[in-house]
């Protein structure tokens, strides 16, 4: 779940769909910074901690697409965390 009491005012539509997607895809953390441009979330999963940060001006039609390229990236992120640590294994 994605602790949101750091919130320093109410959500956008675009901070709701994207604090939803991390929920229903299975990503713990928290909002980390509310700015005018932009919002923070330090999110995690499967042991993996990354920042994750939404500009505002996106619009609400095209936040499932940019959620899309997101999750393309965290599985990038993990892939290439599995690696390291398979390397790391065979220098013992």
């Amino acid at each position: 779940m994605i602790d949101t009491t750091n919130a320093k005012w109410d959500f956008s539509k675009e901070e709701e769909y994207v604090i939803k997607w991390f929920n229903d895809n299975g990503f713990n953390g928290k909002v980390i910074k509310q700015y005018v441009s932009k919002t923070i979330f330090e999110i995690e999963k499967d042991n993996i901690v990354d920042k994750f940060e939404l500009p505002q001006g996106i619009v609400f039609h095209n936040i499932s697409s940019y959620m899309k390229q997101f999750q393309k990236n965290w599985d990038m992120i993990c892939e290439l965390n599995k690696l390291r640590q398979l390397k790391r294994g065979h220098k013992k």
